[in-house]
């Protein structure tokens, strides 16, 4: 799985900015994979938003 940082950086390629901007966001969605450690972890944060 990849870190947060990854994802952050993903954003920045995609968004603009700077990792610093996404990389709490990241942290906070990726933090779910100590529930499911597969790519569903972050639907399950999603909906827990709902």
């Amino acid at each position: 799985m990849a870190h947060p940082y990854h994802h952050a950086l993903s954003s920045v390629m995609k968004w603009g900015g700077t990792v610093d901007d996404t990389l709490a966001v990241h942290a906070w969605f990726d933090a779910s994979k100590s529930i499911t450690a597969d790519f569903r972890h972050r639907a399950l944060r999603h909906h827990a938003l709902s």
